[in-house]
């Protein structure tokens, strides 16, 4: 089977590591295009005008500009179609490469939980998550400075309050959002928590547990494909 979809990724990016997650859990034949959100540099080593030349990365310009005038990643572009928003991408892919249907559930009444999840997590997972990570670790290093830590515990305030209600209300007595079958919903989440784990945000018990029970569900990828980012932040923390 002729491969026609596409990801343009960087797995430092949290929702670009799920993307590429799913399709190899799935099987999905693709390609992966690496647009480097760091320009090729050396985060931890950047310094002055070199820093903002590395947060400057290829996602800025052409060509990739030409698929996505927002210039964001990931972007998914399965012949003629171009979805430029990641929660959009993870739901075509599944929908259309999945013959499981397992993980975006036919059923309405379960695919709605996966949903619920997809729209609650911009504004409280993945913005805290990346808050954190972005202010604690990617720009202290890019720009040799000390983190504003007020910003820091803000977000941290924030995390825990997230943690809570995710395992909560998402999870409550099951394994995974649905119940006993992971989604792309799980598969979003655990990449969004990896983010602030990496940055020596510690974790509660019950997100660790989730993470494993993720990962046990997606195989040896799943390390592999963290590994980039969880080198970069050491490296920054340094």
């Amino acid at each position: 089977m002729t491969a026609t979809l596409k990801i343009f990724v960087d797995h430092l990016s949290q929702p670009a590591r799920a993307l590429s997650l799913l399709c190899r859990a799935i099987n999905a034949p693709h390609h992966e295009k690496h647009i480097q959100l760091l320009k090729g540099k050396d985060a931890s080593n950047a310094r002055g005008k070199e820093a903002e030349v590395a947060v400057g990365g290829e996602h800025l310009r052409k060509p990739f500009t030409d698929i996505n005038p927002f210039k964001k990643i990931p972007v998914v572009q399965d012949g003629d179609i171009v979805l430029l928003e990641s929660c959009a991408g993870l739901r075509f892919i599944a929908s259309k490469y999945d013959a499981s249907g397992v993980w975006y559930p036919g059923k309405v009444e379960v695919r709605s939980k996966v949903d619920e999840y997809l729209d609650w997590q911009h504004l409280n997972t993945r913005a805290h998550g990346m808050g954190y990570f972005r202010n604690k670790v990617l720009m202290p290093s890019l720009k040799k400075c000390e983190p504003d830590m007020a910003v820091v515990r803000e977000h941290e305030k924030e995390l825990q309050r997230v943690e809570r209600q995710f395992a909560r209300y998402f999870l409550g007595p099951t394994p995974f959002i649905t119940g006993d079958q992971v989604t792309i919903g799980d598969l979003l989440a655990a990449c969004e928590f990896e983010q602030p784990l990496a940055g020596g945000y510690n974790l509660s018990p019950p997100i660790r547990e989730f993470i494993t029970r993720v990962k046990e569900k997606v195989g040896p990828d799943y390390d592999e494909v963290h590994t980039y980012m969880r080198q970069l932040a050491k490296k920054c923390l340094a």
